[in-house]
This record gives C-alpha cells, sequence and structure tokens, in this order.
C-alpha cells in the first residue's frame, strides 16, 4: 500500500510540474508575439516621423492581433489559476464537466497536438467527489494518447455521460488497431487512485473511463488530514 501510494503522489509532482511548465512556456510564447507585433507598430511610427504615410490598416491590424494575443494570453493564465487551485483540497467535489473542459485547454499547449480537433460533444454537469488532481493527470494522459492517435478525419470527441452512481467519459474517432499497450501501468495507477475504470476498444477506436459518484477504498484516501 505505501509503495503505491508513494508512486501515485511522486506522478501527481510531476504531473503538476510538468503542466505548469506547459503553460509558463505558452505564455511566454504569446509574450513573444506581442513583443514582435509591437515592436512593428513602434517601427512604422517611427517611419511616418520620418515622412512616410502611416497607413491606417495595417495599423487596424496590428492593433486587433495584439488584441487578441492578450486574450489568449489572459485565458492561459485563467486556466494556470484553476488548475492551481487544483491542490487547494486533496479530495473534494468537483464538476467533472469543468475539468474536461481545462484539459481540453492544456493539453494543445503541446504544438505537436494541435493538428487534430478536440471536441466535447455532449453531457451535462456532474459533481463527484474525487481527487481534482489526479482526476486532471488521468485526463491529460487520455487525452494526449488520444490526439496523437487520431482517426483518418483527426478529429476526437469527448462525450460525458452519468447515471446514478457513474460517470462515464467516453473519447471517439481514435484510430482503430492502434499497437502498443494502452492504459499503461500509469493510467492504470491513476485509475485506481480515483475508484475508477479505464479501458480501450482497439477496434473501434474507443477509449472510456468510469468515475464512482464517490471515492472508495482508494490508496489516496490515506493521505487525507486528520479531523
Amino acid at each position: 500500500m505505501e509503495n503505491t501510494v508513494g508512486r501515485i503522489c511522486a506522478e501527481g509532482f510531476s504531473f503538476f510540474g510538468m503542466t505548469n511548465r506547459l503553460i509558463s512556456h505558452e505564455v511566454k510564447n504569446v509574450l513573444a508575439i506581442i513583443s514582435e507585433t509591437s515592436g512593428l507598430m513602434y517601427e512604422l511610427v517611427e517611419l511616418s516621423e520620418k515622412g512616410m504615410r502611416l497607413p491606417p490598416d495595417k495599423l487596424r491590424s496590428l492593433s486587433g492581433s495584439m488584441i487578441e494575443d492578450v486574450e489568449r494570453a489572459n485565458r492561459i493564465i485563467r486556466n494556470m489559476n484553476t488548475f492551481a487551485h487544483s491542490v487547494d483540497d486533496f479530495i473534494r467535489e468537483v464538476d467533472i464537466r469543468e475539468i474536461v473542459g481545462l484539459m481540453m485547454e492544456v493539453c494543445p499547449l503541446d504544438s505537436a497536438l494541435r493538428r487534430t480537433e478536440l471536441n466535447l460533444v455532449g453531457g451535462d454537469s456532474r459533481v463527484i467527489y474525487t481527487s481534482p488532481l489526479f482526476l486532471e493527470n488521468l485526463l491529460f494522459h487520455v487525452i494526449n494518447f488520444s490526439l496523437r492517435h487520431p482517426g483518418p478525419g483527426k478529429k476526437i470527441h469527448i462525450s460525458i455521460n452519468s447515471n446514478e452512481s457513474r460517470t462515464r467519459i467516453a473519447l471517439t474517432g481514435l484510430a482503430s488497431h492502434i499497437t502498443g499497450e494502452f492504459p499503461t501501468r500509469k493510467e492504470a495507477l491513476l485509475a485506481e487512485a480515483l475508484s475508477a475504470e479505464i479501458a480501450f476498444d482497439t477496434h473501434r477506436g474507443e477509449l472510456h473511463m468510469d468515475f464512482p459518484e464517490r471515492i472508495e477504498g482508494s490508496p489516496i484516501q490515506s493521505l487525507l488530514p486528520i479531523d
């Protein structure tokens, strides 16, 4: 039990650091684009001071581009703040749809994954009692795997369906007959921590995860603070 808990905690720390690196790298990229755009605007102003006509359409385009990049940076930082709050309470009630949406924003920060479209196609909000950090961790690995193995249409669809006791997150549109083991030991370990089940139908190109309404019998429950 102690070995399992230790591996789960190590994976949590690794995931938290990796995600922050992805987010900070993306913010840095956006700031570099904003810097380049502002540099071009400054050059245009300098040329106008030397008598060259200042093209308003060009300025309008550059200004609009900068506004879009600022909004993009703000969205990334909001996601970073939301993610940071994942460790406020080790186990608590969370809206599983909101966490899916957050991971859908975080995963494509890896530029290699942006060639595949990712869509949330159905499902209502569903509150479950679980570990936000490890739920995000599992979703991150599953979504990344899916984006790296899309079917011919290069579109991955995510749906959320619930009944009285469980919630299923299904990903469809994956390539069929993918070689290699999935879930790996890492995903299986995270699923165990969440009292969840994960399965991949290689023939249909479908992957799904089933989560209980409340974590029961999970190794990470031993890490809850003593009242």
